[in-house]
């Protein structure tokens, strides 16, 4: 009996890199396109990148908002707003203390899917005062 155990011990793992290869290709198979748009303002400047699942309505997007200037410690109260998706993208930090910049993630599921003639508009408002819209521009498809 123990012999048994340790012969169908060894075929498991000699099949474990096979199916762990075979699930890694599974979840791969999904091909997907990822669209890149960039904007900047004179002190901001913002990456969206939007993430189609092909044969599907899914897209999934990140907005990354990062302050160009040296005083980042003099931001403050910051609210942001991106428009030109499906639904408007809207949100607020209270400072910019130890970060590099502002990330925001959403998806959706059977909206309209962004492509290269896609336009954007991100907003933002900061204290004391502040505020600057600016467009995004496609860069680039992966």
């Amino acid at each position: 009996m123990i012999r048994a155990v340790k012969k169908a011990g060894k075929r498991m793992i000699r099949l474990a890199p096979f199916l762990l290869c075979a699930s890694l290709l599974t979840g791969c198979s999904e091909e997907q396109e990822t669209l890149v748009y960039v904007g900047q303002s004179d002190n901001w400047k913002a990456i969206l990148m939007t993430v189609h699942t092909q044969g599907t309505e899914k897209e999934k997007q990140v907005l990354r908002l990062s302050y160009k200037s040296a005083d980042i410690d003099s931001v403050y109260n910051i609210r942001y707003r991106l428009t030109g998706l499906t639904e408007e993208v809207s949100g607020r930090e209270d400072d910019m203390n130890n970060k590099t910049g502002i990330v925001y993630h959403t998806d959706c599921s059977g909206c309209a899917l962004t492509d290269e003639s896609s336009t954007f508009t991100v907003t933002v408002d900061w204290s004391p005062n502040r505020k600057e819209s600016f467009s995004l521009q496609f860069v680039r498809k992966e």
